[in-house]
């Protein structure tokens, strides 16, 4: 990668680290206000079922969101992406709209497609794990399965 290229990348990057950082920060204040409103707004400070599932929605969006900007960050470091993370915030993703989601409102075949996503993503992650792949490097050095490593170390090799 041309040195411009990486320049810019990286600016990227920190763009986004930031405003994943801002948008978790607003998330997390309206999730407290969704906290201190339905206390609030309840008799006994005893939160019904739908004030439940929104709070839980709203508190694993804040999760994605973080495991995101953790993604995000390690890409930076190391210039790869862990596997296993990408597949553990789509769980994570889909969980989430499980968890709000109200069956009466959707047919059958929705269920099933989500029911699909689901199996698809857990064989995904078993197989992440029981294979050993947790990174994907995105560094244009590294074709053929060759690393940065091994390229210098055959660099060494080959001079005098």
């Amino acid at each position: 990668m041309k040195k411009t290229e990486k320049i810019i990348q990286t600016v990227i990057i920190y763009t986004l680290i930031v405003m994943m950082t801002v948008v978790l920060l607003l998330a997390t204040i309206e999730l407290g206000y969704y906290i201190f409103k339905f206390v609030i707004e309840s008799d006994n400070a005893i939160l019904n079922l739908s004030q439940l599932m929104e709070l839980f929605g709203a508190f694993m969006l804040v999760l994605i969101g973080i495991e995101l900007l953790d993604t995000i960050r390690v890409y930076l470091k190391e210039n790869v992406v862990h596997v296993e993370v990408v597949v553990l915030v789509a769980i994570i993703a889909v969980a989430r709209k499980v968890v709000v989601l109200k069956l009466e409102d959707i047919d059958g075949m929705k269920i099933i497609g989500i029911a699909l996503i689901i199996v698809a993503l857990a064989a995904a992650y078993y197989f992440i794990k029981k294979t050993g792949l947790m990174v994907c490097s995105v560094d244009e050095n590294e074709k053929n399965g060759i690393g940065e490593k091994e390229q210098n170390e055959e660099k060494e090799i080959m001079m005098p």
